[in-house]
């Protein structure tokens, strides 16, 4: 059989999902996944974080989901990126660099997900599928960052999400998507081949912006021969109907639904999912003050008790995807990060990060405690270079990171 499996008779063709018994027949090669799934305004920490340590810590009211999931997932106690800066600080998280000093640095503020969706690229029909619950309106977490420090912009509604999945809009549309990929491709040779005409003429700083436009153009040219490979592909059958948008609480369980679907069938093998600011907090029972006002508790009991509703949904449907993901035989190759680049929302905190990591070969902790001393402080950037290491990466650093969380991993 070739790469792409399908069944064929009588004129259909149905593309089957991803079965790993086949790709092992194919390649030895192990196939890695990710997903990383991230809130723009941190959690409160009773609620999250254990008293205990190890596998056998109780979880708090918040992790109580997780009970069935002992020895599947850890939660990481003191691990940030040393920065600051409240809300302009959280679009660092997936990066552990600001973008004000990504020119500095060799990767630029290239997030995890884009790193590691450059080891994929070419083999799924998304490298990256970054979505959202809804609109980030009230609250952005700004997640995810190319290596030429531009925001990739997440999608923000179910049913797109699935049209982009699971629905072919049939030949006609097919070509008329591969000629509009043509005419983008002969754009960017011409404008490539004017500016580089212009490079004699120009001082040493408008060269590294030349050469910056370069690099985003190379992305650019990139993007549009690996989606023109794609274009004449069809995309797999599913059972599950195209879903209606509603709001971020109706929506949120159907974008975790999507994602193990899109892994499933091995249309993607990085994903990632931001809960929106503009979380419905009627869906959870709640007066409609909004996310961010809950967020911003100062430590006033009636808003607290909001917040800690808000945050226990969020963990449910974490829960809840992982619990499918191992009973899809997914888990054990599907690395689900979750987050935020704010520690506590109330204080504008980016310090103390609130972290859960489940699936994967890692060896999990329970609830794992790293120094809190400011001089033996571990970088967040060790775990994510364990986890792009474990992805398949052969790399020993990522962001600021000082090497890998070696008793974790």
């Amino acid at each position: 059989m070739d790469r792409r499996h399908f069944l064929r008779g009588t004129g259909a063709c149905l593309a089957l999902p991803f079965l790993e018994t086949l790709a092992r027949a194919e390649a030895p090669a192990k196939v890695s996944r990710f997903v990383c799934v991230a809130n723009p305004f941190g959690m409160i920490r009773d609620a999250f974080f254990p008293t205990e340590t190890g596998l056998e810590a109780t979880l708090p009211t918040n992790l109580a989901p997780f009970e069935s999931l002992g020895g599947k997932f850890s939660v990481f106690s003191h691990l940030d990126h040393g920065i600051n800066g409240g809300h302009s600080g959280t679009h660092a998280f997936l990066s552990g660099v600001r973008s004000t000093e990504a020119t500095a640095m060799p990767d630029g503020n290239i997030t995890l997900d884009q790193y590691l969706g450059e080891l994929s690229a070419g083999q799924t029909r998304f490298p990256v599928l970054n979505t959202s619950a809804g609109s980030n309106n009230g609250g952005a977490c700004e997640l995810s960052w190319t290596r030429s420090g531009v925001l990739v912009p997440a999608i923000q509604q179910v049913s797109r999400v699935f049209k982009l999945l699971f629905v072919d809009e049939g030949p006609e549309a097919a070509s008329q998507l591969s000629d509009r990929y043509d005419r983008q491709g002969s754009i960017l040779d011409a404008v490539q081949s004017q500016a580089k005409a212009m490079d004699q003429r120009l001082t040493k700083r408008d060269r590294e912006k030349l050469d910056e436009y370069f690099t985003s153009i190379r992305e650019v040219e990139s993007a549009i021969q690996r989606e023109q490979a794609w274009v004449h592909r069809p995309r797999p059958g599913v059972e599950m109907k195209e879903p209606e948008d509603g709001t971020v609480t109706e929506q949120l369980p159907i974008l975790f639904d999507l994602i193990a679907l899109a892994l499933e069938t091995d249309s993607t093998r990085v994903a990632t999912i931001e809960v929106p600011g503009a979380f419905d907090t009627r869906g959870v029972g709640l007066e409609p003050k909004g996310y961010h006002a809950y967020s911003h508790h100062g430590k006033d009991p009636g808003l607290m008790k909001g917040m800690r509703k808000i945050e226990a949904y969020q963990m449910q449907q974490l829960a809840r995807f992982i619990e499918t993901l191992e009973k899809r035989g997914l888990l054990d190759s599907t690395q689900v990060l979750f987050g935020s680049g704010m520690g506590d929302g109330s204080a504008h905190t980016n310090s103390d990060l609130p972290v859960l990591l489940a699936g994967g070969e890692h060896r999990h902790g329970g609830h794992v405690v790293l120094p809190e001393e400011k001089s033996k402080r571990v970088p967040l950037s060790n775990l994510y270079l364990a986890i792009a290491q474990q992805f398949g990466a052969e790399t020993d650093r990522f962001g600021h990171s000082t090497g890998t969380l070696s008793d974790f991993s």
